[in-house]
């Protein structure tokens, strides 16, 4: 059965905008995290040492916000 929404199913330009739109929340997501944690710059960050829970609480709030 025929799905427009499949992606194999999608033109070019359709997957390649889809494709921008999901770099784009990932960037603006990595951003907002560096932001609120008041990354340092390092490759061990704020974001790093908090547990678990913590990590899956900010990732939350950051999908609510954007």
């Amino acid at each position: 059965m025929y799905n427009v929404n499949n992606p194999s199913n999608w033109s070019w330009s359709k997957a390649f905008d889809e494709m921008a739109k999901t770099v784009n929340q990932a960037e603006l997501t990595q951003q907002s995290i560096n932001h609120v944690l008041n990354y340092p710059g390092e490759a061990n960050g704020l974001f790093m040492t908090l547990s678990k829970n913590q990590q899956d609480d900010v990732y939350e709030i950051l999908n609510q916000i954007l």
